[in-house]
């Protein structure tokens, strides 16, 4: 029915809470807070997997939401600098983060082709993200500058049993 729009920062939007109301199917009406900077943020996630050794590589940083460092996914926005698609933006943040790129037996693949905006990060969130498995990457001898604030541990060899231990724990 409408967003009614409120800045969280007052020089610069940077995020959003807005107040969408929709009429249900009973007609009565329902209000909810919607979070995120527009309807078209998106961010990449990728899942490394080395099937050789049957290892993933994860990446720990700073997250300012739960204000402590935790081990995740490599991650990004998808931003006019990746080149203009999902698929070079994961490539960068695979550079940027963690320190791969994809080789000549590297196969990125999308896990979501058929939704060419993504997923769905919450139901309160516009945000959306692509995932991706990037199968056998080989290191980046000459990695992306990572953005001043990413202060990144890579941590790679990480079993599946592992990965599921950490995802759990952040």
């Amino acid at each position: 029915k409408g967003d009614s729009r409120k800045n969280i920062n007052n020089s610069t939007e940077i995020a959003s809470v807005r107040e969408r109301k929709i009429t249900l199917m009973d007609g009565s009406e329902a209000s909810f807070s919607v979070f995120g900077r527009s309807d078209e943020d998106v961010s990449v996630f990728v899942l490394p997997y080395d099937t050789k050794t049957k290892r993933f590589t994860l990446i720990e940083e700073y997250h300012p939401g739960p204000n402590r460092k935790m081990v995740g996914l490599v991650a990004g926005m998808f931003e006019p600098k990746h080149g203009g698609s999902p698929e070079n933006a994961a490539k960068w943040e695979l550079s940027e983060e963690a320190r791969l790129k994809v080789g000549e037996q590297t196969r990125l693949v999308s896990l979501a082709p058929e939704t060419a905006a993504g997923f769905s990060q919450d139901k309160y969130s516009s945000a959306h993200f692509r995932p991706f498995l990037a199968l056998d990457c080989v290191a980046d001898e000459r990695p992306r500058q990572r953005d001043r604030e990413e202060n990144i541990t890579v941590h790679r060899d990480v079993s599946a049993k592992d990965l599921y231990k950490m995802l759990n724990t952040g």
